[in-house]
């Protein structure tokens, strides 16, 4: 019996990786074709059993074409694959009646089970059942158009900090993930973000400390800790540096404790205090 056809809509804007890809030739033939406008032709020429729409970072105009061409074909199933692990992205997946939706890696195993799962489907006698298909707009945080290039060439990186930010991470690795050396890396980062890596994962670590500042559960000293730093004292030295405060100041209730905010004088009341020390450390959009 021959393999079932499986199109593969290449939707990613960073560095192409063709493993996934190699890997479901074992179970379906593979036909690739890069982006979505194309899919749709390919789609009537070839009529495939299944589709794989393979995104890094979503945009909102790339979801509205694949939701369209579901809308088009509501009997061929759609795996979606994505390296944006959120739960407003999973649950509109699920609304639109994607398949599937894998965050990327993905592991072998666990590629295979659902490629296996929708070869069953392909060489079923009767197409499946068609539940009714619900208008469903894509989620308003994702980028409205897709990421520049050179944006979407560092993605893996931000990723990275995204999910290790309170270990050891090196401007090596996250070049590695990139496909970069570490000089291109740090020149790219620069270009991109106007910052350094280095001072990208700092500030994503002081943004955690101050969520956990504000819940008030853990010590100053175990939040230092928790967000990658070795030493306290250097952690309330890089607070300070980008708030204006230090950890204990930040979290203080008492109302009569004045601390001093960068650019906007003395500060009494907490909340105000936290409000005025976000734009010392919100500059560097990288989203």
């Amino acid at each position: 019996m021959s393999k079932p056809l499986l199109l593969w809509v290449d939707c990613t804007a960073g560095l192409p990786d063709a493993e996934l890809r190699v890997q479901s030739a074992a179970v379906f033939e593979v036909v690739h074709v890069r982006g979505v406008a194309q899919a749709a032709t390919e789609i009537a020429r070839l009529k495939p059993h299944a589709l794989c729409f393979d995104f890094d970072y979503p945009d909102q105009a790339g979801l509205r074409a694949m939701q369209v061409i579901k809308q088009a074909h509501a009997r061929l199933p759609i795996l979606m694959l994505t390296l944006d692990h959120s739960e407003t992205l999973a649950v509109w997946a699920f609304r639109a009646r994607v398949w599937n939706y894998l965050v990327k890696p993905v592991s072998t195993a666990e590629l295979f089970e659902n490629l296996n799962a929708l070869a069953n489907l392909g060489h079923r006698a009767s197409p499946p059942r068609v539940a009714q298909m619900l208008k469903v707009p894509v989620p308003s945080g994702l980028p409205v158009q897709p990421i520049p290039t050179e944006v979407a060439r560092l993605q893996p990186a931000l990723h990275y900090v995204t999910r290790r930010y309170h270990e050891r991470i090196s401007a090596s690795a996250a070049a590695r993930l990139c496909g970069l050396t570490r000089f291109d890396f740090s020149r790219k980062f620069r270009a991109a973000f106007r910052t350094t890596f280095r001072d990208y994962l700092l500030r994503v670590r002081i943004m955690e400390a101050r969520r956990m500042l504000t819940e008030g559960r853990v010590s100053v000293t175990g939040v230092a800790y928790s967000v990658g730093f070795n030493d306290g004292s250097h952690f309330a030295c890089m607070f300070k540096r980008l708030t204006g405060v230090l950890p204990s100041e930040y979290r203080a209730v008492d109302p009569s404790v004045e601390v001093e905010s960068p650019g906007t004088g003395r500060v009494t009341d907490p909340g105000l205090r936290r409000r005025a020390s976000d734009g010392a450390i919100s500059s560097v959009n990288v989203s």
